[in-house]
């Protein structure tokens, strides 16, 4: 009775405790009274510290132990997973296989987690033959975490065989398969996979809204993606800025500007993607004025570009001419981003148009390395130097300024 009443209090502690000073007096207190007598008491002392982010402690814990339970690997693995260390989360997991301990659905569901955050599918499948054999092949978290893993690795042939099989599928598992498919350029069997969902009368959530969106995109289908986006208004989803961002995307693809822009102007919140995305869609359709001032107002927000924005300004100065502004944008990737052959052949590409081929040249043989569009970025320059002469519109030139960008690239 005592030692019952003793295990309780030891429970409560390890559940209450928050200062680093306690939990070190409780772990004096357990190591002294022998630590692995405590069973499922030592997985919390290590969640424990863990939970005030000492995971050395937690791990010098798990070390020291003479025999681990599933209870301490599961914190262990826990632990390291919430801190976003995938490569020791599997490596405790192979040390939980090698002592012989066998592990529950959490841990084959953190393992496999792991595996995404590295794309390592060979270890994935290892895993996942690993969960089937103790008997988790119908688990629904760990079945999920599988279907995930195969998405992101682009093997939807393989996430198929899982989910056919799968004999109950949760909302996790169905968005799984429906952005999977979108992600992988297959939209019309992403839009299959949301049709059979709804017939068994599961709703979609955001998650299940962004891979709808995606193929609305890969279609072309602005109709479909009008009635998404109304369904996410009627059924008031928490719509994130994943939800709107891609919303913006479709729209913006699709041809429906003004939409987009009303999408962009109602976020709460926007991230350089949503920025981009807007921005992207201005210059495909032909208004290169409207990306360079979405620039210079992403900058006024504290929001710093990124490759893709300032790629996309490029191409706005290409269609208008604007040497000045394309300069500036060079020398602001040259100080702040890595100048890779993606970049570079942007670069490359706006001075050929805009009539300083001998920039282009000088960019071109600057180039670590050079890729088809590459050479063909310089063969426009040597086209456009031979036969054609492309002025800078002094009229567009005045109305947008690179002031901030040339401040603080400087």
């Amino acid at each position: 009775m005592c030692m019952f009443t003793f295990s309780k209090h030891l429970k409560a502690l390890l559940l209450t405790s928050k200062e680093k000073t306690t939990i070190i007096k409780i772990h004096a207190f357990m190591f002294k009274t022998n630590l692995s007598a405590h069973g499922n008491s030592i997985g919390r002392l290590i969640a424990l510290y863990a939970r005030i982010d000492d995971i050395l402690s937690a791990r010098k814990v798990f070390d020291e132990l003479p025999q681990r339970s599933v209870d301490s690997f599961n914190a262990m693995i826990i632990a390291y997973s919430r801190k976003g260390y995938p490569c020791e989360v599997l490596s405790i997991y192979n040390q939980m296989i090698k002592e012989s301990v066998k592990p529950d659905s959490s841990i084959f569901t953190v393992a496999l987690k792991a595996c995404v955050s590295l794309m390592n599918l060979n270890m994935g499948e290892e895993v996942w033959r690993k969960a089937v054999d103790f008997g988790y092949e119908n688990d629904v978290f760990v079945g999920s975490s599988m279907l995930n893993l195969y998405a992101k690795c682009g093997r939807m042939d393989a996430a198929l065989i899982v989910f056919k099989k799968m004999q109950r599928k949760d909302i996790v598992s169905w968005s799984s398969m429906i952005k999977g498919f979108a992600c992988n350029g297959q939209p019309c069997e992403a839009v299959n996979v949301y049709r059979r969902m709804q017939k068994e009368g599961i709703e979609g959530d955001a998650v299940v809204m962004v891979g709808l969106i995606k193929a609305c995109v890969n279609l072309g289908d602005s109709k479909m993606g009008l009635s998404i986006h109304g369904y996410t208004l009627r059924k008031d989803l928490d719509l994130d800025v994943i939800v709107q961002t891609s919303l913006v995307d479709m729209y913006a693809k699709n041809g429906h500007l003004n939409l987009a822009s009303r999408v962009f102007k109602k976020m709460p919140h926007k991230e350089i993607v949503s920025w981009a995305a807007l921005m992207s869609g201005f210059a495909q359709n032909g208004l290169p004025g409207n990306t360079l001032e979405l620039l210079i107002e992403m900058q006024s927000c504290g929001c710093e570009p990124n490759s893709v924005s300032l790629m996309t300004a490029l191409l706005a100065c290409t269609q208008i001419g604007f040497l000045k502004l394309g300069k500036s944008i060079h020398g602001y990737i040259v100080r702040r981003l890595d100048f890779d052959k993606v970049l570079g052949t942007a670069v490359i590409d706006m001075y050929s148009k805009c009539g300083a081929p001998s920039c282009a040249r000088a960019v071109f043989d600057r180039m670590d390395s050079r890729d088809v569009i590459s050479w063909n970025s310089e063969r426009t320059r040597l086209l456009i130097k031979k036969n054609l002469k492309v002025g800078v519109d002094s009229r567009e030139a005045t109305k947008f300024t690179f002031k901030t960008m040339t401040n603080t690239s400087s």
